[in-house]
């Protein structure tokens, strides 16, 4: 991860924190209600979703099944946050999600 960018092996395994931060950098403590959830699509318009996960324990886990069948090339991702009392947030706006070639597969 560079800048929020992801770059990962296509049928790698990946393991990202994420960290809800307010404006001043003070970290923000989550509910066991309130649910991050990271999505992938091809663009930030295009309709169908590519690849959605919740992210539990400040962990995104990206699984090798998750990317396997995944054609090669750049996609957008984000993560929003929607907590139990209805606030919505996303905490990471549109970044670039890279699926990069392999050669052992």
């Amino acid at each position: 991860m560079n800048d929020n960018n992801i770059s990962l092996i296509r049928g790698d395994s990946g393991q990202f924190s994420i960290t809800v931060t307010d404006m001043n950098g003070k970290e923000v403590a989550l509910n066991d209600d309130d649910v991050l959830t990271f999505t992938v699509r091809r663009t930030v318009r295009n309709p169908n979703i590519v690849l959605q996960k919740i992210i539990t324990g400040g962990e995104l886990t990206i699984n090798p099944s998750d990317t396997e069948g995944l054609t090669f090339g750049a996609y957008i991702y984000d993560v929003e946050l929607k907590r139990a009392d209805g606030y919505v947030d996303t905490i990471i706006p549109p970044h670039e999600f890279c699926i990069l070639e392999e050669v052992t597969y």
